[in-house]
């Protein structure tokens, strides 16, 4: 995917790297924080009950974050917000209401989105914006005391600043205090500690995982063992494969193969995708061969140290060891054929009929339960080194597949002609998507019945998001002709309605010239030109090149004639419904609207002015 945005990734350093060094001009020495039981986040909004009236509380002294002494002369009803997690902090402990300006990165609680932005994180803010809301408080974290002179002249402002897990109920005691909310606080703390040692002690016994997560791909950035990100791996069951280092280090891929993680933790923001570790240098360590790399939905999850850090350690921890969150067995499913299908326990030996479906365990961390795959299964490179059990579908070989003792044997529809006999060696599941929603639908099935569901949901969640940028990107936009190649054998073999490729075209804002057949369908030349195409996108495999479209009728189409006909990097994009099929979907945006994409594309075409 190309949505590399380097502000975020800075964003995201200035945001943890600043919770570790509070600076300042304090006078005294900072007081140490109170011993605290290990944290865990709240998941339910908690009503403020004040204890005594306000008149008898206020003016009211605290000490922040930066040792600074605050005087609070009322209580604080419009406040400004410069940091996401202090936000967040207000929402669990009932104090939302109060806030009346936030940062342009602030995306949770949901009602956060009608609140004003004023500008960027910390000392990105604009006073302006802010001084125009009037606010009777601005709460701040260390990320602001470059602006903190300038922010008092509007309100005063305390700094709240965690930088581990230990400091968010210090955070919520200090705020507690600052609204005269002290129940409210210490709720949300006992639920914090609370759900924070569940998690904690659900994988207290299970071996410790080898854990490299990315910060950024280029330069290979890492968490090393004095960050947020690495006390949360390390809560979750799981050791940091740099915690020797310190800060945002810069390491080589030599360095992560000597290593070897078992997992590789990714995020929507770090310019590396789940297809990038399978088929790149990092293809090499165990986490890629055992289909053990993940996508995190949604990296402020684990990165803003407030209550919401729970949701973030849940997930990590389900990831990292998923059979300490066992589902239960024996589970009766549906499947897409809908039949009545039960799993005895937990599948270790899984044999694949499908190459979607193969790519579909690895996306998820089921990879090392399978013990068979069809001949035609490339993908991810790891795949090469499991038994092949003969052709796809119904065309795979039966004795081959019994000889491995599968306990479960996972197929689409074009194995139904060998169902019962497939049935005679280990329970049958079918999963045939006919449509994107289809897909998730199996991902998220294959997930519950492998107990890998929360891989399952990250993956249908990167999906999601992929497909709503994409769509964000192209909506409005004027809806090019397209014509799409699959094969030149005996006519152009080409998707029509109810073809995966045709969804994927329209949602990518294009208009296929063949919607209008069904399937597969080999058309003439003179149908082509007819239907005048825009753009012409050929498959890789179709035997046939953009230049060969340089002779003949084709010549006359808008799509020869303004060089937009591009060759796809990979087939295998379009036509597996897998996890991989939203890459697929972007490539096709980005040909159609590059400009939306602010792509360079790079057309294979001829010269059919000189060509004659």
């Amino acid at each position: 995917m190309k949505k590399t945005a380097v502000l975020l990734i800075l964003v995201f350093l200035g945001a943890v790297v600043a919770s570790g060094c509070i600076g300042g001009n304090a006078t005294t020495t900072p007081s140490r924080s109170p011993s605290l039981s290990t944290p865990s986040p709240t998941k339910t909004t908690t009503s403020v009950q004040q204890t005594q009236s306000q008149k008898a509380y206020y003016p009211v002294t605290v000490k922040d974050f930066a040792n600074r002494t605050v005087t609070i002369k009322a209580e604080p009803k419009r406040v400004v917000t410069l940091a996401p997690s202090i936000t967040e902090d207000l929402y669990y402990l009932g104090l939302f209401n109060r806030v009346v300006g936030v940062t342009n990165y602030d995306d949770f609680p949901p009602g956060v989105s009608n609140v004003t932005r004023i500008g960027g994180y910390g000392k990105y803010a604009n006073l302006e914006k802010i001084a125009a809301l009037k606010p009777d408080l601005i709460l701040a974290d260390s990320y602001s005391l470059p602006i903190l002179p300038k922010l008092e002249k509007i309100a005063p402002v305390v700094i709240v600043d965690p930088h581990s897990l230990s400091d968010i109920p210090r955070a919520l005691i200090l705020l507690g205090k600052v609204f005269n909310a002290q129940d409210a606080a210490k709720k949300a703390v006992d639920e914090f500690n609370a759900e924070i040692n569940a998690i904690s002690s659900a994988v207290k016994n299970e071996p410790r995982v080898k854990v490299f997560y990315v910060v950024w791909n280029k330069p290979l950035m890492t968490a090393g063992g004095d960050t947020f990100i690495s006390d949360m791996i390390n809560l979750a069951g799981g050791t940091n494969i740099f915690n020797d280092t310190k800060g945002w280090p810069t390491v080589s891929v030599e360095q992560v193969l000597k290593r070897d993680p078992q997992v590789i933790i990714l995020t929507p923001h770090c310019g590396m995708t789940t297809e990038d570790v399978y088929k790149g240098p990092l293809s090499g360590t165990t986490a890629a061969r055992d289909g053990k790399v993940y996508m995190i939905e949604n990296e402020s999850d684990l990165i803003h140290p407030s209550p919401r850090v729970v949701k973030g350690l849940e997930i990590l921890a389900k990831l990292l060891h998923p059979d300490a969150f066992k589902a239960k067995y024996p589970m009766t499913i549906t499947d897409f054929a809908g039949r009545k299908v039960t799993i005895e326990k937990e599948p270790e030996r899984i044999v694949s009929l499908a190459p979607s479906i193969t790519e579909t365990l690895f996306y998820i961390g089921a990879g090392d339960k399978l013990v068979g795959v069809t001949n035609y299964a490339d993908f991810p490179p790891a795949v090469k080194n499991i038994t092949r059990v003969g052709g796809y579908g119904k065309y795979a070989n039966l004795e081959k597949i019994a000889a491995l003792k599968p306990d479960l044997i996972i197929a689409d529809d074009f194995s139904l002609p060998i169902l019962s006999k497939l049935e005679e060696i280990a329970p049958v599941v079918i999963v045939a998507p006919k449509n994107l929603s289809g897909v998730y639908r199996q991902i998220e099935l294959l997930g519950k019945i492998t107990n890998r569901e929360e891989g399952a949901l990250t993956v249908v969640a990167e999906m999601r998001a992929t497909v709503a940028y994409v769509e964000s990107l192209v909506r409005g936009k004027p809806k090019p002709k397209v014509f799409f190649i699959l094969s030149y054998y005996n006519g152009y073999w080409t998707a029509g309605n109810g073809t995966f490729i045709n969804d994927l075209i329209n949602l990518a804002g294009g208009k296929n010239i063949f919607s209008d057949v069904e399937g597969w369908k080999a058309v003439s030349e003179e149908q082509i030109v007819a239907r005048n195409p825009e753009v012409i996108i050929i498959s890789p495999n179709a035997g046939i090149k953009p230049e060969d479209l340089c002779k003949g009728p084709l010549t006359s189409v808008n799509a020869v004639k303004n060089g937009r006909v591009y060759v796809l990097s990979d087939e295998n994009l379009v036509v597996r419904p897998g996890p991989r099929i939203v890459l697929g979907l972007e490539e096709i945006a980005e040909l159609l609207h590059p400009k939306a994409f602010n792509y360079n594309a790079q057309p294979l075409t001829c010269n059919v002015s000189s060509t004659g």
